[in-house]
């Protein structure tokens, strides 16, 4: 759905001729019971992977049905209608496929069918731009500063990561996915050598035109990544280097639909197949192309969209879901979209280099009086990585804050392994510069990692942390320029 991060400009869409509702032709397709599944949750070697099960003994976490997959036969049967089978969803025992409007009929004729939904207009497969190896910069050596965090060290350090990060905490050990709308060039960026090099990136999938190619359609997710994995000392240096990653492709950019909410959440159960720890997505849903799909504020409330239930069963599943809050803060809608009204999710607000609340940063609190977002990074001209060179700019967002603080959480739980994702965030939010009076615009405030790390490691309790307020070294601030708000995200093709 929409990726969060500030867009200056508004290119006009405009429709003729056919009703712009009757052209959706892509439904969500809900079944009534695995009850002929072959697979048994006595046998959960057959649908998790090893590292999956290893977490579920290690977190006491139960196999239940809805980790089941979908009935295959029931699956047949609706491709036998002449639909084309697209997302499926086996916490939601759902499907999405293409029909037209006689195909559709006959879906819901079929017994186990007991509830459909439109959810987006049919696209064909884009053609893809994929720059060349030949493309990328081949210079033996890049400029550097002091720091070893390099252009991303004021970031950090104002989450005190440079302190965990020196203490040997950098994310080893844990699984990263990253939901987005496209990751062009992650495949050869110099940021992410070593990344490769140690096969800490894992191949990737593009739930949009279901592939195995995401390192396309948008720099959006690129950059995103770059803020947790980049790993060029003195130029870039992210919050997580030593952590893996899988890059997911789950943003159509060509439009604004249902689907991608679909694609969300059949993103974050692959994850949760394959064992991942902490799933990072930058990317939110309150309004879209149709406005027979359009939420309203009151359902922000943690129980309505598909992706914000999902987020919640991903946290159910051991997983620890960082979302950005969002960049409406305004705009009209003003509110934290979907997922970020989960009630488990971080939630991540964005803040200026001197810690003060981003105007774009959307707040809370969610509809049923929950406080959002639930911390703070900076967002506002936050370092990223060039996809072409041994370079660095600004962009703002909290597109941006929120992967700088799943990076952090990833080292945090890289020290502490054998908490679970409850303590992690429990921390988390006790080490937050407001703790002690959380709000709706900046949540628990900006955690301090190193108070974070001794209270799970005993040597304090939260009662015993200091307050008081955040205090930024102004030898690091950047120098802030309101032309560098945000960036133009690549046309749609």
């Amino acid at each position: 759905m929409r990726i969060w991060l500030l867009v200056l400009f508004v290119i006009p869409v405009f429709v003729f001729g056919q009703n712009k509702e009757a052209q959706l032709d892509k439904h969500w397709i809900q079944l009534s019971d695995k009850k002929n599944t072959p697979f048994t949750l006595d046998k959960p070697e057959a649908f998790l992977s090893p590292r999956a099960l290893e977490k579920r003994e290690k977190y006491n976490i139960a196999i239940e049905e809805r980790d089941l997959p979908v009935d295959p036969n029931y699956l047949k049967q609706i491709r036998e209608t002449g639909a084309k089978q697209y997302v499926v969803s086996k916490w939601f025992n759902s499907v999405v496929v293409m029909a037209d409007s006689i195909t559709l009929d006959k879906i819901k004729a079929l017994p186990f069918v007991s509830k459909t939904e439109p959810v987006s207009k049919h696209k064909e497969k884009r053609i893809r731009l994929k720059v060349g190896k030949t493309d990328r910069d081949t210079v033996q050596d890049y400029p550097r500063i002091d720091d070893h965090h390099g252009m991303a060290t004021h970031q950090i350090q104002m989450l005190k990561g440079d302190v965990l990060h020196k203490k040997g905490h950098q994310g080893e050990g844990k699984l990263v996915a990253v939901l987005d709308g496209g990751f062009t060039n992650v495949d050869i960026m110099p940021f992410f050598d070593s990344l490769r090099a140690e096969n800490k990136l894992l191949p990737g999938y593009d739930f949009v035109d279901m592939d195995d190619h995401p390192y396309e359609s948008s720099s959006h997710g690129s950059e995103v990544l770059s803020t947790m994995a980049a790993n060029l000392p003195g130029l870039m240096v992210g919050t997580a280097p030593e952590a893996s990653y899988i890059c997911f492709k789950t943003e159509d950019t060509r439009s604004e639909t249902r689907i991608e909410e679909d694609n969300w959440v059949a993103a974050a159960e692959r994850a949760d197949s394959m064992g991942v720890d902490l799933i990072n997505t930058s990317l939110g849903y309150t309004t879209f192309n149709y406005k027979s799909m359009n939420y309203t504020y009151d359902d922000m409330n943690g129980k309505v969209s598909r992706a914000t239930l999902a987020a919640d069963i991903a946290f159910e599943k051991g997983m620890i879901v960082v979302v950005s809050a969002g960049n409406s803060g305004n705009g009209g809608w003003k509110y934290v979209g979907a997922p970020a009204d989960a009630v488990n999710a971080i939630s991540v607000g964005a803040v200026r280099s001197d810690g003060s609340k981003a105007g774009f940063s959307s707040f809370g609190p969610t509809a049923d009086g929950r406080v959002k977002p639930n911390v703070s990074a900076m967002g506002q001209s936050s370092a990223v990585a060039s996809l072409y060179t041994y370079d660095t700019r600004t962009s703002s967002g909290t597109s941006f804050a929120a992967p700088i603080m799943a990076g952090m959480v990833t080292s945090l739980w890289s020290a502490f392994p054998d908490a679970t994702n409850e303590e992690i965030k429990r921390a988390l939010e006790q080490s937050g510069s407001q703790s002690a009076k959380p709000d709706n615009e900046l949540g628990y405030g900006i955690p301090d990692f190193e108070k974070a790390y001794k209270i799970l490691s005993g040597e304090i309790t939260p009662d015993e942390a200091p307050k008081g307020e955040l205090k930024i070294d102004s030898l690091h601030q950047i120098k802030e320029s309101p032309k560098q708000e945000g960036f133009k995200i690549e046309p749609k093709s």
